[in-house]
């Protein structure tokens, strides 16, 4: 089994895979395989090409209705995590592979969260994620910015803590969308074995994340490391 996880970057999809490695002594190692950026088409045709696969894509499935935020981004952004706008590309790699099916949760249209069902990735292998809100839910809280040298330091500690592998180089001579790419694909492995989430609006599309389920609010305490800045006098 493949784990897939698909970030857009510019107009080319970035595709990071992982597999399992069952070494003698736990835990299990996801070894990771990455690939030059490519076309939605492209990436499509490779993910099929690995037979069974689950696929993370961390872009929109789809906008919003009458010109509001989708049920999704709002939720995510009321616990600090900042929705991804819609791209084209996003919305290609979506069609590429929409007749694989995208998880869509069997519940009341009035439910907005709930936990991943087990086994659902084999109807559905297809979801849609959110880069940073893997990091969240993964750490239990908020990520600094990417602009920001901790951000990505945090957002690399984060996989290699799960145990993702890249013998192919190293996790920090990586472009930020494979790093991204990387927590997409441990999403998928985190809804392929069961311990998974979802929030959203089950008519229109959901967003999945790793873990039992959200907390009402990822901290902001302790995100970054207190610094001493002089105040300059007033003009």
């Amino acid at each position: 089994m493949r784990y897939c996880g698909i970030v857009a970057g510019g107009s080319f999809v970035h595709l990071c895979a992982l597999e399992e490695v069952r070494d003698p002594e736990p835990p299990i190692r996801l070894e990771s395989l990455f690939y030059e950026p490519a076309s939605p088409e492209q990436v499509a045709a490779e993910v099929r090409a690995f037979g069974d696969a689950v696929v993370a894509i961390a872009a929109p499935a789809t906008s919003g209705r009458d010109g509001k935020p989708r049920p999704a981004d709002a939720e995510l952004k009321q616990r600090g995590v900042l929705p991804v706008g819609p791209t084209v590309e996003g919305h290609r790699m979506f069609g590429a592979l929409a007749d694989i099916g995208l998880f869509r949760p069997k519940v009341a249209s009035d439910v907005i969260d709930g936990e991943v069902e087990e086994g659902a990735y084999e109807t559905y292998p297809a979801i849609e994620t959110n880069a940073d809100g893997v990091f969240c839910a993964l750490q239990g809280r908020r990520m600094p910015a990417k602009r920001h040298p901790i951000g990505i330091q945090r957002r690399i500690e984060v996989l290699e803590q799960h145990h993702v592998a890249d013998d192919g180089g190293d996790l920090w001579h990586r472009r930020i969308e494979e790093i991204e790419a990387a927590a997409a694909a441990l999403c998928a492995h985190r809804y392929a074995i069961g311990h998974a989430c979802w929030v959203g609006d089950p008519t229109e599309s959901v967003i999945v994340l790793p873990g039992a389920h959200l907390p009402e609010s990822f901290s902001g305490q302790g995100v970054l490391p207190p610094v001493e800045r002089v105040v300059l006098p007033e003009a």
